[in-house]
């Protein structure tokens, strides 16, 4: 009889001084209370912040209606804000970026994914405020995915070990920058991106030490050194580890609220269900290394 994938007991909730965080599902995700992100945070307060990110990987704020400036100011408590490749194209030096959907630009990136993976470095976090909510949907998810790996066999863990993957320009993300943008500007974006990025399948977190499954469906295009079909039933079967809803959060977006995620053992998800409803989020990514 085959055995059942030993997990690991869920890690004792940190102790704080200075923030309260109220978790949003068992397994991912915490609202923080008791902190101001408008006001100056000391030192305590922005090494207790880190701390709360490393362990719920998702850490959201109500009613706290940053202006750029703390938006930056709170991404540098996490690292060093970065341009988005498709703003570098147009010579754009703003980290800082709308996600805009209303009737006439429907949302339409609702997959689950790690944020530009197909980069050599791609983002350590992210910093999401909310400017404008629709009067329904629009929720986001996450998903732990050091929890993924650790939901699986030591026999397929031990298969994956070690392998590499190729996160793709080629497909989903050319496609979309093909819709979205105009053409000369699709040719500057491929000329820094260039045609991906080779990561491994499973990468270690380089402040926790921890595990994640690093295989997500936007992105990963095909397994290195595995034939075609292999590669892509154990993608398709990887992919999918994200679909467990024991290891999501789902938060619902207000007017004022920001959302700091761990982009080394997340994916996310928007919630395409607003179309035709008005929802305005501005977002940056914090830089990050090559994983290994």
């Amino acid at each position: 009889m085959a055995a059942e994938p030993s997990v690991p007991a869920a890690r004792p909730v940190p102790r704080f001084a200075h923030l309260q965080a109220n978790p949003m599902t068992a397994s991912i995700g915490a609202e923080i209370e008791g902190v101001d992100l408008n006001a100056p945070l000391s030192e305590d307060v922005q090494e207790e912040l880190r701390t709360a990110l490393h362990h719920f990987h998702v850490i959201a704020f109500r009613d706290q209606f940053l202006d750029d400036d703390g938006h930056l100011g709170l991404a540098r408590v996490f690292g060093e804000p970065e341009v988005h490749p498709i703003k570098a194209a147009f010579g754009n030096p703003e980290v800082l970026a709308d996600i805009v959907d209303t009737e006439d630009s429907v949302p339409d990136r609702d997959g689950w994914h790690t944020d530009v993976t197909y980069q050599q470095r791609p983002p350590a976090a992210a910093v999401l405020r909310c400017e404008q909510t629709p009067e329904a949907g629009g929720d986001t998810l996450w998903a732990n995915m050091q929890l993924a790996y650790d939901k699986l066999s030591e026999p397929m863990k031990a298969m994956i070990d070690g392998l590499t993957g190729h996160h793709a320009t080629e497909g989903g993300f050319i496609d979309y920058i093909r819709r979205h943008l105009p053409k000369e500007i699709v040719g500057k974006v491929l000329e820094i991106v260039g045609d991906g990025a080779h990561h491994p399948l499973v990468r270690t977190h380089p402040i926790t030490g921890r595990r994640s499954l690093f295989v997500d469906q936007s992105y990963l295009a095909s397994i290195d050194d595995l034939p075609k079909e292999e590669g892509e039933f154990l993608l398709r079967f990887l992919a999918s580890r994200v679909d467990d809803v024991s290891i999501q959060c789902r938060f619902h977006w207000t007017k004022g609220a920001v959302v700091v995620w761990d982009e080394r053992s997340t994916q996310h998800s928007g919630s395409a269900d607003h179309r035709g409803l008005s929802r305005v989020l501005r977002r940056c990514t914090i830089e990050g290394e090559v994983p290994a």
